[in-house]
């Protein structure tokens, strides 16, 4: 290959890096690469879309916080961000708003659009067969889901609001089909490859209604 040819494949691989979209995923193990739905999320992008994982087993806003500093200058075109598990054992509905602001202006400022979701249902069913939601300290991930909504709308920020679907989704296929997704037999909040492929399935197609221009970027 000659020079100019060189340099003409050079500013192709730049192009191609440059137009790459990028998407950011930061939350706790239910987005997580262990066993939560953010692989398989990855798995039903088109090969322009770069999705960049950062969600950690355990997390909360706030112990994840500086993991957030390190994906912003990645410079993403959108941050997902999912928390509520963790959070509900730790602090009040109004600390988990303040956080959640602190994030969505932290990555508005970066120059990265956020992405507002509440937490995927822990899958507990009751004895009609439908989704009991789980207390904790008096508190209830839907508790969390509505601060989500609320910051969401504050924050003029689109929001999936992955706690009402997935309890629709599993109220829906019962408790039966509902424990293959289980990580395990007894661990009725993370996910098998199964599980975690339903449930990427359900935000890809909510991500396609909310914001219409992500469409073309999944398979």
């Amino acid at each position: 290959m000659n020079i100019l040819g060189l340099l003409i494949l050079l500013m192709h691989v730049a192009l191609a890096k440059e137009n790459k979209l990028s998407i950011g995923l930061i939350g706790d193990s239910t987005v997580a690469t262990t066993y939560g739905w953010g692989p398989a999320f990855a798995l039903e992008v088109n090969k322009n879309v770069n999705v960049l994982n950062y969600a950690k087993n355990g997390a909360a806003l706030d112990s994840l916080s500086s993991k957030l500093d390190v994906l912003l200058k990645q410079k993403p075109n959108y941050v997902i961000v999912q928390f509520g598990h963790n959070d509900m054992k730790r602090y009040d509905t109004k600390a988990y708003g303040d956080k959640l602001k602190n994030y969505v202006k932290r990555i508005t400022n970066a120059g990265s659009k956020a992405i507002i979701f509440s937490s995927v249902t822990r899958r507990n069913f009751d004895k009609h067969g439908k989704i009991e939601p789980r207390m904790i300290n008096g508190r209830s991930l839907a508790d969390y889901a509505q601060v989500a909504k609320f910051i969401a709308t504050e924050m003029h920020v689109p929001f999936i609001d992955l706690n009402s679907i997935s309890i629709k989704h599993h109220n829906k296929i019962g408790p039966k089909l509902s424990a293959t997704y289980n990580f395990t037999e007894t661990d009725t909040t993370h996910f098998s490859k199964e599980g975690a492929k339903a449930i990427a399935a359900l935000i890809i197609k909510e991500l396609k209604s909310v914001i219409p221009e992500l469409g073309t970027h999944f398979k």
